[in-house]
């Protein structure tokens, strides 16, 4: 399975700082300009409880998000490829049903 994270931040202090985990591994902190992608890959358990989260930062912001849960995610992602869009909104998904970023989900309104 490949995650692939775009930086769509607009505006003044737009890069994105990226740190993804999961309970086996850390990825490290990636700091993507505008428009720029971050991508891992890694290989599903057999028990389908695989789980990444990633904290995105930018300007003052700082958020959470699990950006790979295997109950939700793998066939989402047509169990290959997941990309994501990150904007100061929130965080979408591509769907290959509509070939758009429409699985959407908006950061809390507190910073």
């Amino acid at each position: 399975m490949t995650v692939n994270i775009t930086n769509e931040i607009s505006g003044v202090n737009n890069q994105l700082t990226v740190h993804c985990k999961s309970g086996d591994d850390d990825l490290g902190v990636h700091k993507l300009p505008h428009l720029v992608s971050y991508t891992f890959t890694f290989r599903p358990n057999f028990w389908g409880s695989t789980l990444f989260y990633c904290k995105f930062q930018w300007s003052s912001w700082l958020h959470y998000f699990d950006i790979y849960k295997d109950s939700r995610d793998n066939l989402r992602c047509n169990q290959t490829l997941c990309l994501w869009i990150i904007s100061e909104k929130g965080i979408c998904m591509f769907n290959y049903d509509t070939k758009n970023y429409d699985y959407c989900y908006a950061w809390p309104l507190a910073k």
